[in-house]
């Protein structure tokens, strides 16, 4: 089955597109030959010419793309057209399982040594090196830290030894069981149940339904080494393999390395066919079903399939796509529109349309979320708006709005060609699927010759030819109760809903945007250079600070920060919850001239966001927005400051989900714990922990207008620019916008009282219940530390939680087989003195609880007995050396450090000295932190179980957990 590529969608400001400057040689190098583009021969689109395609004699494939950004990260990929759809009945999740195997041993690597090896060349498990296992697919990812010969060298050396070494050891097997059966265990929570639920209603008989990746406990627990080995053998062979190599490559040498690693692997026996058995029936009468849970969210979702035919990757399937992405835009905008002017009790909803769905059909559908026991008014809500567009079409204001949406996406992704991240491109070389890669040069061209057909009537008739055949739903619900009613029930609902006449839509008058005048500029009092980091710093007459730092790491993007001094340290311990409130509803307010869903209208065809946040110790927004959008992007903010409309209908969309969103937070062992171990550890301060729901529902717009007063308008502000920015028109810009209001100050607020926190004097351990699955449990012990005024020492905080990640990973996971993660992590507050943690955080079955709680003592005894060895050291250490190479080659750890370059210059000298400062860490230094702070009687435990294991006292019934291994 083929995964389509989708064109542009619109949730994110902006899309990355790119080609390499880099030229590759005309031939290929010996004992390999170029090949087209993959799956050119079935489309008529013009491939990316500067990515190159060979082949090895052996059948692999390969696509290697030069590319210059970042500057030394190199992204190597090996992908396996083999996945759970090609199991047979005895062999669901061994897919999965051998994706694991390929870390536990093979030929030329010790089991128990890859991940070390990977460690050692500066890569971190999880983070650099991972795989994962699809219906079709396997994937095996490297992310290399430097453009380094040796080190592509050794990338493809255990990409072969993954392709056709690995071992399978029966103790290897027997230890890895453990971990594949923890992961399966953390994600078939009532989420996954209930999806497959669905499956079974709209896929039933297809490998969507009958062969999740995942596997089946009874196979997973008994499968032999050797039944493991045989599907390896079978399934992973040359002519199933592709490599992808992106970033500041030589084309030849990768080629070279490719053929030294791959040329002599051979597979005997025939090549195998393809294993895609997807078959729906387009016949069967209409049909519902439910899933119920009491920690479920309502929700309905409604499909119906149609015979279809291939559909290559072809401009006559990119004009049915771009018609139809259209049209679902304007649906989902008509939803939030109708939404938010009468009180529905609808969260969310959309369409959803493929065309070639599993090489041979069409499907057609529509979703809805709401409140919970919403659905009688959701389904027919959701219904009547699709029906609404198959009858009376769309407006030629709206089908305008989503034209300026696509102009300006391609137009960006051209400018930002050139700088696309390696791994953005590596990514969508795996996941091409059956399509063809284009580059953003050639998808705007195409876009061009695309967009006259983009008609209001071609897009009314496209959209009604799909979802006018509407009529022999499958409908699938999920409820909290479902009680009082049948699937029959359903049924009746959507033909009742269908019988319902439909008003034509009412057409909303076109505006202006407001907010383009604010006044007199400021004039520029200070202009000054911080010569070594490149920032430019400058104060306007009114107070405004702006920071500006100018790179070519990103085309036609400048990222931005906004900073207004205040935050949660403005509204204190005495009006907390309206931080929340005003980071979940004061955007959403709109301005005095215009609600939000038309100022989203306004923005169309632009980059600019809406975004207003509340932080620790400031107000404010960030993003990024091509430079052309620079000036709109400050009206909207400096509107935001000044002309904020607080609507009524903001405030009721806030409030419509707590209820159900206060339900689940005992849903599951994550929920606890991020809910509960805040209010324990601080006594319940309202500033850490989340309010009670009578209390978030009881906050509203006056209370947060008094308590803001004019903070907004007179606080110390800062603005920072960093990247593709011309100078002397981004400070016109400011001087027009924010310059333009009234003088503020150019003093930090005093704030004193607000920063002063306290931990909980009661320690221990705490059991907290869930209602979630009874076999899944959240670990986590939290030691209380210091703030982070001291770099290195934060610093050697953040080494020291790296050195335990790597220990919870090779005694909890690889010799316990407890868990399936588990890592540490340390927080040191630079807003709140004293304040920091220190964690370590993992899962479980509650029958590990013994064996995972000696292990973490083990670990903390020893680290804090004697220093650690060398190699674990490295190996906790080299990541991070390595993250230095581009650390200042990106536009992100610049917009860090621009943002608060005046305001908080202490800072500068912390980015300076990064790097020389770290390498002076040793191992006795982290011996020391972990003497200090990981004291065994400091820290607090909490342990997530299920709330049948928990006493009424509290106390943890032992009868259900085994003894420590």
């Amino acid at each position: 089955m083929a995964v389509r590529r989708f064109w542009p969608v619109f949730a994110t400001a902006f899309l990355f597109f790119a080609t390499a400057a880099n030229a590759a040689p005309d031939k290929a190098v010996p004992g390999t030959e170029r090949t087209a583009p993959w799956n050119a021969e079935t489309s008529d689109l013009e491939p990316d010419s500067s990515i190159i395609y060979g082949r090895l004699p052996n059948g692999v494939r390969y696509a290697i793309r030069p590319n210059q950004r970042p500057q030394n990260q190199v992204i190597v990929r090996m992908t396996v057209d083999f996945g759970s759809a090609a199991e047979t009945e005895d062999e669901q999740g061994l897919a999965h399982f051998i994706e694991h195997m390929a870390f536990n041993g093979t030929t030329n690597v010790p089991e128990g040594e890859m991940v070390k090896m990977l460690e050692r060349l500066g890569l971190s498990f999880g983070a650099d090196t991972n795989a994962s296992t699809g219906y079709t697919q396997t994937q095996y990812k490297l992310d290399l830290p430097r453009a380094d010969p040796a080190l592509l060298e050794r990338s493809l050396f255990l990409m072969r030894e993954t392709a056709s070494e690995i071992l399978f050891n029966e103790s290897a097997v027997d230890a890895e069981r453990g971990v594949v059966i923890a992961e399966k265990r953390e994600r078939e929570n009532f989420g996954f149940q209930s999806a497959r639920a669905a499956n079974n209603l709209f896929y039933p008989n297809t490998y969507f339904a009958t062969r999740y990746p995942i596997g089946q406990q009874n196979i997973l627990e008994s499968a032999p080494a050797e039944r493991m080995r045989a599907l390896y053998r079978k399934w992973y062979r040359p002519d199933r393999i592709k490599i992808i190599v992106v970033g500041p490559v030589d084309v030849s040498t990768v080629e070279q390395e490719i053929v030294r690693k791959f040329a002599d692997w051979s597979n005997p026996g025939p090549g195998l066919r393809d294993f895609d058995t997807c078959t729906v029936d387009t016949n069967r009468n209409a049909a519902a079903d439910m899933f119920v849970h009491p920690k479920i969210s309502e929700g309905i979702s409604v499909q119906q399939f149609f015979p279809d035919r291939m559909r290559p990757d072809t401009i006559e399937r990119a004009l049915v796509e771009l018609k139809m992405q259209i049209a679902s835009s304007i649906i989902v905008q008509r939803m939030s529109r109708r939404s938010r002017e009468n009180d529905i009790p609808f969260l969310s909803g959309g369409t959803s349309f493929g065309i070639g769905f599993c090489d041979s059909y069409a499907r057609v559908g529509f979703s809805a979320s709401g409140k919970d026991g919403s659905w009688r008014e959701l389904l027919p809500f959701a219904e009547q708006i699709v029906r609404q567009a198959t009858r009376y079409g769309f407006s030629e204001a709206e089908i305008s709005e989503q034209l300026k949406r696509f102009d300006a996406s391609y137009d960006n992704a051209r400018k930002s060609e050139a700088t696309k991240p390696s791994v953005a491109i590596a990514n969508e070389l795996t996941a091409i699927d059956e399509d063809v890669l284009n580059s953003a040069a050639y998808r705007q061209l195409l876009w061009r010759q695309l967009r006259p057909f983009m008609t209001k009537s071609a897009i009314d008739t496209e959209f009604a030819g799909w979802f006018g055949r509407l009529d022999k739903p499958l409908l699938f619900l999920t409820t909290k109760s479902g009680e009082g009613f049948t699937k029959d029930d359903l049924l009746d609902q959507f033909a009742k809903s269908r019988q319902t006449e439909i008003a034509p839509p009412t057409d909303r008058k076109e505006q202006d945007f407001a907010y383009t005048d604010f006044g007199a500029p400021a004039t520029v009092v200070s202009d000054t250079r911080i010569a070594d980091l490149g920032i430019r710093t400058l104060r306007f007459s009114n107070g405004v600070l702006l920071n500006i730092k100018k790179t070519d790491f990103e085309d036609n993007r400048i990222r931005y920060s906004l900073r207004i001094d205040g935050g949660e340290l403005h509204f204190g311990k005495e009006n907390a919850p309206l931080a929340a409130l005003m980071s979940g509803a004061y955007i959403s307010g709109g301005l005095e001239a215009h609600d939000i869903e038309d100022l989203r209208s306004l923005l169309a065809g632009t980059t600019v966001s809406t975004g207003f946040s509340v932080s620790d110790d400031y107000f404010g927004s960030s993003g990024a927005i091509a430079p052309a959008d620079l000036e709109r992007q400050l009206q909207v903010m400096a509107a935001y400051t000044k002309y904020p409309a607080y609507a009524d209908n903001a405030l009721r969309l806030f409030r419509r989900p707590l209820p159900e969103l206060y339900a689940r937070l005992d849903a599951t062992p994550g929920s606890v714990m991020g809910t509960s171990t805040p209010k324990i550890m601080t006594d319940n301060d309202p500033r850490f922990s989340i309010a009670p729901l009578e209390t978030m529902q009881s906050v509203n717009f006056a209370m947060l207008k008094t308590a803001l007063d004019d903070s907004l308008l007179k606080n110390r502000l800062e603005i920072a620019l960093v990247g593709d920015v011309d100078e002397d028109a981004a400070i016109a810009s400011v001087a027009r916008t924010f310059g333009a209001l009234p003088a503020r100050n150019t003093e930090a607020v005093t704030t004193s009282k607000q920063r002063e926190t306290a931990w909980s004097a009661t320690r221990g351990t705490f059991n907290l219940p869930h209602k979630g699955e009874a076999n899944q449990m959240g670990w986590r012990r939290i030691w209380p530390t210091t703030d982070d005024s001291d770099q290195k020492v934060s610093q050697g905080m953040d080494l020291l939680a790296r050195i335990v990640t790597i220990r919870l990973t090779d005694e909890l996971r690889e010799k316990l087989g407890a868990t399936y993660g588990g890592g540490a992590s340390s927080f040191m507050s630079n807003v709140y003195p004293g304040r920091g943690t220190f964690a370590i955080a993992t899962s479980g079955d509650p029958k590990d609880l013994p064996a995972i709680e000696a292990a973490v003592d083990a670990i903390i005894a020893e680290l804090r007995a004697a220093p650690v060895n060398k190699d674990l050291f490295e190996r906790a250490r080299k990541p991070v050396l390595e993250s230095y190479t581009d650390w200042k080659k990106q536009n992100g750890p610049w917009i860090g450090i621009a943002a608060i370059a005046q305001t908080n210059p202490k800072r500068l000298d912390r980015f300076r000295n990064s790097e020389e400062l770290f390498k002076t860490i040793t191992t006795d230094d982290i011996w020391q932190l972990a003497k200090k702070w990981l004291e065994p009687s400091a820290p607090f435990t909490f342990r997530a179980v299920p709330d049948e294991l928990v006493d009424v006292d509290g106390s943890l019934r032992q009868a259900p957990l085994a003894p420590a291994k």
